[in-house]
């Protein structure tokens, strides 16, 4: 028990979180507290790239919108189904149903100029800044 705890602290504390908080078989506490979908986010000087990581999700089944300088994400993804006559689940970590994520975007972000293109499970958003807030080049007199 020791030399599992020392290897595998973390499985220690989610094997507790299900004893005493009975939590569905396959969530564990660390899912719990970082959201779903997961997000990259970064910020170039032209724009705030977001990537969203929706594996095996239909386009037709997520919805993105834009108000002001919040990005709401949202969607459903189903059970899939195990074939076979008599199947039992024994562990279950593939998210399934409603989520909504929301992000906060810089206030120097310009919403008409916002792009979106879903490809191989990964949702790639760009957001311009406005071009009053883009680095320009100043030049110095002599």
């Amino acid at each position: 028990m020791i030399s599992n705890m020392i290897r595998f602290p973390s499985s220690l504390f989610d094997d507790l979180d299900e004893m005493f908080f009975n939590f569905p078989a396959g969530v564990s506490r660390v899912r719990r507290e970082r959201g779903y979908p997961p997000i990259n986010m970064g910020v170039t000087d032209r724009s705030v790239e977001i990537y969203v990581f929706l594996p095996g999700m239909k386009l037709e089944d997520i919805d993105v919108s834009l108000e002001k300088n919040l990005l709401s994400i949202s969607g459903k993804r189903e059970r899939e189904e195990i074939e076979g006559e008599e199947s039992t689940i024994y562990r279950e970590e593939r998210f399934k149903g409603s989520f909504k994520r929301v992000v906060t975007l810089p206030d120097d972000v310009d919403p008409e100029k916002t792009e979106a293109v879903y490809k191989d499970g990964v949702l790639h958003i760009s957001v311009a800044k406005r071009s009053e807030a883009q680095p320009r080049k100043i030049t110095i007199k002599a």
